[in-house]
């Protein structure tokens, strides 16, 4: 019987044997940050596209996420935009919705050539999920209008891959606490603040497969049904493809 199990790896697998006998592969395209490389991306990648993939559900074999984050005008951040215009309006620099939704338009761009440099096609047809952790370098409660701010940079992020040529659905990792600490949202809202459509939920950080199962049965974080949902085994992050 053909598993319904993939795994995701990136930039901490480099080097080290990678798993074997996954349904489907979710490949890191950055190192780490939003503004850098995943050095073994390329092996990594044909590692996933070895993968069977699955028909029902449907799941690619191999599909890409990138980091995100919005870390405003702050020291050593050199690749902050200082002009541009936006949905929001004008950019001129400082820590507004219209430089955080250039900065994830820029972000994307960049992620996306990464990606189109070693397989334009993967790069056009495979889905995309945006790792939103509150590990990176987000606004945070104590700046005014922290949650918009960090929504306008996710929103840049997603429009940065629609216009570099990305076909395939885009969606959101991350962990119910997190996604309301970063955007302010929950499931009942995040549709509303998407375009009126929840974007794919990948729920993070489950202890078991069986608690992996319990998430793809219940709302996921953005008001989605989980389309997957990670767990540790084997030393790795092991992801159910939710029916």
């Amino acid at each position: 019987m053909l598993t319904t199990i993939g795994y995701d790896i990136s930039y901490p697998q480099c080097g080290s044997a990678l798993p074997s006998g996954q349904a489907f592969g979710v490949v890191g395209v950055n190192g780490g940050l939003a503004n850098d490389a995943n050095g073994c991306f390329g092996g990594e990648l044909s590692w996933a596209l070895a993968s069977p993939g699955l028909r029902s559900p449907a799941q690619p074999a191999a599909s890409l996420y990138i980091n995100t984050a919005d870390p405003g005008p702050t020291r050593g951040v050199t690749d902050w935009p200082r002009s541009g215009r936006a949905a929001y309006g004008r950019c001129r620099g400082g820590w507004t919705q219209a430089c955080a939704y250039i900065y994830g338009r820029l972000r994307a761009t960049y992620s996306y050539g990464l990606v189109s440099a070693t397989n334009s096609a993967v790069a056009r047809h495979a889905p995309w999920w945006l790792d939103v952790e509150t590990s990176s370098n987000w606004a945070t409660s104590g700046r005014p209008n922290h949650a918009a701010l960090n929504r306008a940079a996710i929103r840049g992020i997603i429009a940065g891959l629609r216009s570099s040529g990305a076909t395939a659905p885009t969606g959101i990792y991350s962990f119910t606490r997190q996604w309301s600490e970063i955007t302010g949202l929950s499931a009942a809202t995040t549709a509303a603040a998407f375009g009126g459509s929840s974007p794919r939920d990948w729920v993070g950080g489950n202890g078991s497969q069986a608690s992996a199962e319990k998430a793809c049965a219940s709302r996921g974080f953005t008001g989605a049904r989980p389309t997957l949902a990670q767990y540790r085994s084997g030393g790795f992050d092991a992801d159910l493809r939710c029916a």
